[in-house]
């Protein structure tokens, strides 16, 4: 019986390393979507950006089409002057006149502060685009390791069963089974060892005859207290 715990325990060292090795693979998927995600968002948000830089600029372009309306309709004002007869058609004229150059002056202002938003704009939209190229290759060649590494995993995982198989030939079908629903129900921790009379799985005390027989490593004994599978380790097979 000494033997099977031996080789129990060993079994069990192979499951706890498969089990980490697929924890690690399944975490892979996860980082993979979310870098695809990041891009997918900086995509979008550049799209966006691009939009709102076009309708700023058609904006600009509607506001050049008014400044030379304007500017018509100053030159026509102007050559009215010369025909008018009276002074009141003449001041009603420049009056006229005043109010289309205002206007002209705040269109023209209008469209100088569109345009300078337009080239900010177009600034960011140009670095953030160079960025965004820079990042689609670092996580083109991340994805590319996490895949590599994924593969390696599934190596490991495919090694360490084919052990498992050859381990488990030489462990009684009973205890083996046993073994499988304790590791299941106990978080993978079925075969624990017992130091100065404590249970190493739930750190309880074991009642002093108990732990007699589980020195001598002659029989499957459960702790009373979490019913993990005992075995005794003294210091020097231990170390």
């Amino acid at each position: 019986m000494e033997d099977q715990l031996k080789i129990l325990c060993q079994v069990q060292s192979v499951d706890m390393r498969t089990a980490e090795s697929e924890k690690k693979k399944a975490v892979i998927p996860q980082r993979i979507a979310e870098m695809d995600r990041e891009i997918e968002e900086t995509r979008e948000r550049l799209v966006k950006a691009k939009e709102l830089i076009d309708e700023l600029d058609k904006e600009r372009k509607k506001k050049e089409k008014e400044l030379d309306v304007e500017k018509e309709q100053v030159k026509k004002s102007e050559a009215k002057l010369y025909d008018v007869k009276t002074n009141k058609e003449y001041q009603a004229l420049l009056k006229e006149i005043e109010a289309i150059r205002a206007a002209n002056d705040k269109t023209e202002e209008d469209t100088i502060l569109l345009l300078e938003q337009i080239e900010e704009m177009k600034k960011d939209y140009d670095t953030s685009s160079a960025g965004l190229k820079k990042r689609e290759k670092e996580v083109e060649k991340q994805k590319k390791d996490l895949h590599k590494e994924m593969e390696s995993v599934d190596d490991v995982v495919t090694e360490l069963k084919e052990g498992r198989k050859k381990l488990v030939t030489a462990i009684d079908k009973s205890l083996l089974e046993r073994y499988d629903i304790v590791y299941r129900n106990r978080g993978g921790l079925a075969v624990v060892s017992v130091k100065n009379g404590v249970c190493m799985g739930c750190f309880m005390n074991i009642p002093p005859q108990l732990f007699i027989e589980v020195m001598k490593n002659t029989e499957v004994i459960p702790c009373p207290s979490c019913n993990r599978i005992l075995y005794y380790e003294d210091e020097e097979e231990e170390a």
